[in-house]
């Protein structure tokens, strides 16, 4: 994939205390692209890249046919019954084949076995929506994670805080056409970056809401954008390497 560059600011700069209400503007209007590699499904793989968050992107045709069904078959029978009972045909096999993926990443930044995470990726029981999924390994470990996609293209976001995925598609491979859709794809991301429980009280001020765009190449035609939420006045990056916790 051809992605902008990166950001060239190193993984511990400090991050705005003070957001504008409006992500749109302000200080977010200055577009901060986010480093997105290809997932690289090897189990040596596992660097994020961006302090707070674990981002890969994966592109599947990328993925010879062969390598793409034994990475479905790694799932357990009753969860590959489930998706299939969900969603049938070859969208029901996409959809397996972005689970299969998620739980190697997952797997590795919790240094467990994929199939041993634990994932509660559920409506949530105060709103009913889907928000604030997360993961937990054997040893007790979480991680939240959030998934968005179109087509060809998966991208997975793993955080130690409540993070969410946003994606909206463009009506064009143009800058302007990719600026009028950061706002929808912000919002989208933004409702399920949102930590449960706090989605049915008033905010209290202790967190922030940190937003990124990840910058997809043309031909996909859509704007994707990362939110994550945040320990207000947080001091140091939040490593995901399980040896230091």
């Amino acid at each position: 994939m051809n992605f902008l560059e990166p950001d060239p600011s190193p993984a511990s700069a400090t991050f705005p205390t003070a957001p504008a209400t409006n992500p749109d503007g302000g200080w977010g209007a200055r577009r901060t692209p986010l480093p997105a590699p290809p997932l690289d499904l090897g189990p040596a793989q596992r660097d994020g890249g961006f302090g707070y968050v674990a981002l890969r992107t994966f592109v599947m045709s990328t993925l010879p046919p062969e390598e793409r069904r034994g990475l479905r078959e790694g799932l357990a029978p009753d969860e590959r019954a489930r998706l299939t009972a969900e969603t049938a045909g070859p969208e029901g096999e996409r959809l397996l084949t972005v689970r299969a993926g998620l739980r190697l990443l997952l797997g590795q930044l919790l240094d467990a076995d994929p199939g041993a995470v634990v994932m509660d990726d559920g409506p949530c029981p105060h709103c009913g929506r889907l928000h604030d999924r997360s993961a937990c390994s054997p040893a007790g470990r979480r991680l939240h994670f959030a998934t968005v996609g179109r087509g060809d293209l998966v991208v997975y976001a793993v955080s130690r805080f409540p993070v969410g995925l946003g994606l909206a598609v463009t009506d064009g491979p143009d800058r302007e056409a990719w600026l009028l859709r950061r706002k929808p794809a912000r919002l989208a991301a933004y409702h399920e970056g949102v930590a449960r429980g706090r989605c049915c009280r008033p905010r209290d001020g202790s967190v922030e809401y940190i937003v990124r765009y990840v910058d997809t190449a043309p031909e996909y035609c859509c704007v994707v954008s990362l939110v994550y939420e945040v320990p207000f006045h947080e001091d140091a990056p939040i490593s995901l390497d399980p040896s230091t916790d």
